[in-house]
C-alpha cells in the first residue's frame, strides 16, 4: 500500500485495518467495539497534564512521534481545528546505540527487516484507531530532521517522549521550530540545572538500554530554544502510568513560546490540504 494520498502526496493514505492481530499499541487506548487496548503508557485522562495545560481548542496541532496516535486523537476530541500526526517514513532513520552482540550492530539488514515489521504494526494500530474513532486527523511520514515547509505552520507542536531517543535532538528542534507558530511542547527528561549540560545516557554495562541517547539540562534547552527564537514559558511535572513497568513515573513538560517580536514576523503559511 502506498503511503501518500492522490489529493496531496504529503499525507499518508489511510490503511484499512480490520483487527488487532497485526497491531502493536504504544499508548493505551479505548476503542469502540474493541475495548481497552494496553500499550507502554496509559495517558488516558491525563492529556491536559501531559501537554502542560495548553488549551488546544481551535488550534492547529502537530504531533511529533505520534506512534499509535493517542495524543493526536485526544487533541482532535478536545476541539483542535487541525491535527497532523507525524512519524518516521523509514526505519533507517532511527538510530540505536550499537552495543556489541546486538542485531542492530552485528546484522543491520536483519535488524531493519524485523524493526520494520514492528513499526508497521504501530502504524496499523494508528489506522485501526483512526477508523474506529471516526478521526479526520491526517498523518505525515517523513524525517524529523527535515520536515517540509509545505506542511504549513502549526499553533502547537507536541514532541512527546521523542527527543531523548534521537541521536541529535538539537537538529530535530531546529526542524520543529520552523513549523511552530506559537508553542512547542517538549515532554522529555531534564537535568535540573541552569548549566548548559548534556548527559550521554548509554552505558557499556546496560546494553538493554539501547534506545535513549541524551538528557539535556534546563539551561541547555533554554539556550537552544533562545537561539531558535523561543523562551521557556513554564515547566510542569506530573506522574504517568507506565503499563509495562506497572508503576507511576514522573515526566517533565517544557512549554516554549515563540518570542513576541519573532511571532509577529513569522510567515503565516497556508496549511497543506
Amino acid at each position: 500500500m502506498t503511503d501518500v494520498t492522490k489529493s496531496n502526496p504529503l499525507f499518508a493514505e489511510p490503511r484499512h485495518v480490520e483487527g488487532l492481530e497485526d497491531c502493536y499499541f504504544y499508548h493505551t487506548i479505548e476503542l469502540p467495539g474493541l475495548g481497552v487496548q494496553k500499550g507502554h503508557w496509559d495517558l488516558r485522562g491525563r492529556f491536559e497534564d501531559y501537554i502542560g495545560g495548553i488549551d488546544v481548542r481551535g488550534k492547529s496541532i502537530f504531533d511529533v512521534g505520534a506512534a499509535t496516535g493517542f495524543l493526536s486523537f485526544e487533541a482532535e476530541r478536545l476541539g483542535a481545528a487541525r491535527v497532523v500526526s507525524f512519524d518516521m517514513s523509514d526505519v533507517r532513520q532511527q538510530k540505536f546505540i550499537p552495543f556489541p552482540g546486538k542485531l542492530y550492530r552485528e546484522d543491520n539488514e536483519s535488524w531493519l527487516y524485523y524493526h520494520a515489521i514492528t513499526m508497521n504494526k504501530w502504524k496499523n494500530a494508528y489506522w485501526l484507531s483512526h477508523r474506529l474513532l471516526n478521526s479526520r486527523v491526517k498523518a505525515y511520514y517523513g524525517d524529523v530532521y527535515d520536515l517540509p515547509a509545505a506542511l504549513g505552520q502549526f499553533d502547537v507542536v507536541i514532541a512527546g517522549a521523542i527527543l531523548e531517543h534521537l541521536s541529535d535532538p538539537v537538529s530535530a528542534l531546529i526542524s520543529l521550530a520552523r513549523l511552530t507558530r506559537e508553542r512547542m511542547v517538549l515532554i522529555t527528561p531534564l537535568i535540573q540545572t541552569e548549566e548548559k549540560l548534556a548527559r550521554f545516557e548509554p552505558s557499556a554495562d546496560r546494553p538493554a538500554d539501547d534506545y535513549t541517547w541524551w538528557t539535556y539540562s534546563v539551561g541547555l534547552y533554554r539556550e537552544v530554544l533562545a537561539i531558535l527564537g523561543f523562551e521557556i514559558e513554564k515547566i510542569s511535572y506530573a506522574n504517568y502510568y507506565h503499563e509495562f513497568a506497572a508503576r507511576m513515573e514522573e515526566r517533565p513538560t517544557v512549554i516554549a513560546v515563540r518570542t513576541a517580536e519573532l511571532a509577529a514576523a513569522t510567515d503565516n503559511n497556508q496549511p497543506a490540504d
